[in-house]
């Protein structure tokens, strides 16, 4: 059984793969070749089934297909396709219409009320490498496909929307947009790598484009890309690594291409990565309480310091950190698996002071709540169990929550800190800092950019009764956002502040 799994995992065709092309023929005798609708500006959406899958049916009498293309098909807004392919060799024509003649069994008749193509075809099937029914993929118009899992109309149609598809003669977009972490939230300071791929979606080459990386709408990186890109063609754009401590919007915007040509279509030239500041629990212990759904094999989870070890995991071994969707015929019960609506507790012992996260993954692809039970999981301060801090459990293959554990800054009674002031902020001429801290303590610091280049340093020195402060010219530093981090006693406080001249 396992050794099916590893296969079943490693032998589906890739996201992001180039489609298999194909012509066939529909159950009334119409020809259909999937390139040439992809060249005609279409997205197409497959579902790859068999007649005697049971979840298949249940799935194809949800009517989800047939009201995307009902929405969005010809006799829509046409702007996809929709196929169903029969793909079990050992099933024949007849059990598309139900058990009776049918050979290899039939869970209903899957021809009435469909008015998109259905095909019987053994072939797209093994293009597609599928090895589990049912098998949904989202192919875009430049020959991309991407696995989907088995959403309702709305669901399918907002994955079949990223799918970047041609309009005009200019016209550029942001696609694969990748922020450089898996988490939304900000510990202590976040290193990020932002890229994504430029995408020509004009009729006219793509040559010049100039891109610029906001944080707050601050700039802080402006490139320039040149070279040649027809219809579809992508290159990969990698900004400078960023480093981010509060909360913030990160914007990427192709604010010009061709030199000044206009862009047919500006709305996808925008990309928004929201940053939010991550909860904060006041011991390195953490009560986390789990409450499985009907399907208690189908959750895992992991607890990782702030580099990615994994410091302590649960529930279901063969989903694993990456095993999101991947079972959407049920998932082997393996190591660790939960039972089902059980009330799990577990006080998280983490090693020290810091940064921390925690990583859900479901087996199903349909997280822990609320088709099939409310299930849930819950951060709790040790000395509070009845107030979370952290909530979750709707979600679809994967949830990643950031959080702090024990104070930020660990000092003596000599030692408290108090308000750190920056002002003006922005600045542009000098930087005053105010610190108050209880008198004793050793202050230092260090000033870094949004690269994590030093930019100043400020020497140790004693706190002072009634405060420390510095007046700094920031007048010849270059316009952008900056942290400072400040030493006091054994404990470090990270401050943003911006230069604007």
């Amino acid at each position: 059984m396992l050794v099916a799994i590893a296969f079943r995992l490693s032998a589906q065709l890739q996201d992001g793969s180039v489609a298999p092309d194909f012509i066939a023929q529909d159950i009334l005798g119409q020809t259909h070749h999937l390139y040439d609708i992809l060249d005609s500006g279409k997205i197409v959406v497959i579902e790859i089934s068999a007649t005697w899958c049971a979840p298949c049916w249940v799935y194809h009498s949800s009517d989800a297909l047939q009201k995307l293309y009902d929405t969005h098909g010809p006799a829509g807004d046409d702007k996809l396709r929709v196929f169903w392919v029969e793909g079990d060799p050992n099933t024949n024509l007849n059990c598309l219409y139900g058990p009776n003649g049918c050979n290899g069994g039939s869970a209903g008749n899957f021809v009435a009320g469909t008015t998109y193509p259905i095909l019987d075809n053994t072939a797209i099937a093994n293009a597609f490498q599928i090895t589990y029914y049912p098998s949904i993929f989202v192919i875009c118009p430049n020959k991309r496909t991407f696995q989907v899992d088995p959403l309702n109309a709305d669901g399918l149609w907002e994955k079949a929307r990223q799918c970047p598809v041609a309009f005009g003669a200019n016209n550029a977009g942001i696609f694969q947009h990748d922020p450089g972490t898996e988490l939304s939230e900000l510990c202590g300071v976040q290193e990020l790598a932002p890229n994504f791929a430029l995408t020509n979606l004009g009729n006219l080459p793509l040559t010049a484009a100039s891109i610029e990386l906001k944080w707050d709408n601050i700039t802080v990186q402006t490139l320039q890309w040149s070279g040649y890109l027809s219809t579809y063609d992508e290159a990969h754009i990698y900004f400078a690594d960023q480093s981010l401590s509060n909360a913030g919007i990160l914007k990427t915007t192709i604010t010009n291409i061709n030199n000044g040509t206009g862009d047919d279509d500006f709305s996808n030239n925008v990309h928004n990565n929201i940053f939010t500041l991550a909860q904060q629990f006041n011991s390195a212990q953490v009560l986390l309480k789990i409450r499985t759904d009907n399907y208690g094999e189908e959750t895992y989870w992991e607890v990782r310091d702030d580099l990615g070890t994994v410091l302590e995991h649960g529930g279901n071994q063969n989903v694993g950190p990456n095993g999101g969707g991947a079972y959407p015929l049920g998932t082997p019960i393996g190591p660790g698996s939960y039972p089902n609506l059980a009330l799990i507790r577990d006080t998280l012992e983490l090693p020290a002071n810091g940064c921390y996260s925690i990583h859900f993954s479901d087996g199903y692809g349909d997280g822990m709540c609320c088709d099939f039970g409310t299930g849930y999981y819950r951060l709790f301060n040790l000395d509070n169990p009845g107030t979370p801090l952290i909530s979750g459990g709707e979600f679809e293959n994967y949830s990643r929550r950031a959080f702090g554990a024990g104070v930020l800054s660990a000092v003596t009674d000599l030692e408290q800190i108090g308000d750190i002031q920056l002002f003006p902020n922005p600045a542009s001429d000098f930087l005053n800092i105010e610190i108050g801290a209880g008198s004793g303590a050793e202050i230092s610091g260090q000033i870094f950019n949004t690269l994590g280049q030093l930019q100043h340093s400020i020497s140790a020195e004693k706190s002072a009764y009634g405060g420390n402060e510095w007046h700094l010219p920031v007048s010849g530093w270059p316009e952008g956002v900056y942290f400072l981090q400040m030493k006091i006693g054994s404990g470090t406080v990270t401050k943003r502040f911006s230069v604007s001249k």
